[in-house]
C-alpha cells in the first residue's frame, strides 16, 4: 500500500489501498493529527483542528513557533488496517484517551532507544505501539476529520500533555535539516523498540511481584 510522497520526499498523510494503486479514487489519510487532539499552545490547550496558518504552538525544542499552513481533511471510512490507534490516559503520559493515525510519527525517549540507535529520543510511526500499554486498533468515529500542521522547520508538539507528534517543516527549509538528538525509525525497528519496551516493564514488574509477594507495597 503506497504512500504518497510531497515535493520534499516525505511520505505525505494521504495513503492508497492496493485496490486504489495506479487508480482513481478516495485515498486514505493516514498521517496527520486527529482535529480534536488537544494541542499545547501559549495561552493553553487547543484542539488541532482550531489551529490555522498563524497560530502560536509550543513545541518540545524549538520555543513558541508559528504555523505556516494548517490542513483539515476528513476521514472517511477507512480499512481496519488503517484505524486509528487508541492510547489509553496517561500511557504515554497524556490526560485523555488519544486517537493516532497510523502513519503519524511519535517521539519516544527510552534508554534501549539509545542501547539501539545510540540516542535516547525515536521517532515511531503510531502503528509500532500497538500492543503497548493497551494502545490497540479503534475504529474512527464518524465526522472525524485529520489536521496537518506545518511549520518552517520541522517540529515536535505537545498532543494531550506528555505525547509528542512530528510535524513536517517548508520542503525547501527542509533540504537542510537532519534529525536533531533523535533517530527516524523505520516500521521493523521501531516495533523492535517498542519490543525491547514491552519487555522491560515486564521484567520490572515480574521482580516488583517477588518483592512483594502478598500485593502489598508497604
Amino acid at each position: 500500500m503506497p504512500a504518497k510522497r510531497g515535493a520534499d520526499g516525505n511520505t505525505s498523510m494521504i495513503w492508497a489501498g492496493s485496490e486504489q494503486a495506479g487508480q482513481d479514487g478516495p485515498s486514505v489519510v493516514a498521517e496527520g493529527i486527529i482535529a480534536t487532539t488537544p494541542i499545547a499552545t501559549p495561552s493553553g490547550w487547543c484542539p488541532a483542528g482550531e489551529l490555522h496558518s498563524g497560530a502560536e504552538v509550543m513545541t518540545f525544542d524549538g520555543g513558541n513557533q508559528t504555523v505556516t499552513r494548517a490542513l483539515t481533511l476528513p476521514l472517511e471510512e477507512p480499512p481496519p488496517e488503517f484505524w486509528p490507534l487508541r492510547v489509553p490516559a496517561w500511557a504515554m503520559d497524556n490526560r485523555e484517551d488519544v486517537l493516532l493515525l497510523p502513519e503519524q510519527k511519535v517521539l519516544i525517549e527510552a534508554d534501549c532507544a539509545e542501547d539501539l540507535f545510540g540516542d535516547p529520543f525515536a521517532l515511531v510511526p503510531a502503528r509500532a505501539l500497538e500492543g503497548w500499554r493497551g494502545i490497540e486498533r479503534s475504529r474512527p468515529p464518524q465526522l472525524l476529520a485529520s489536521v496537518q500542521l506545518r511549520f518552517a522547520r520541522h517540529q515536535l508538539v505537545y498532543a494531550s500533555r506528555g505525547i509528542l507528534l512530528s510535524c513536517a517543516g517548508d520542503p525547501f527549509a527542509e533540504a537542510e535539516w537532519h534529525p536533531r538528538d533523535f533517530s527516524v525509525c523505520s516500521l521493523a525497528q521501531a516495533r523492535h523498540l517498542v519490543t525491547c519496551l514491552m519487555a522491560e516493564e515486564a521484567g520490572a514488574a515480574l521482580r516488583l511481584a517477588r518483592q512483594h509477594p502478598n500485593g502489598s507495597l508497604a
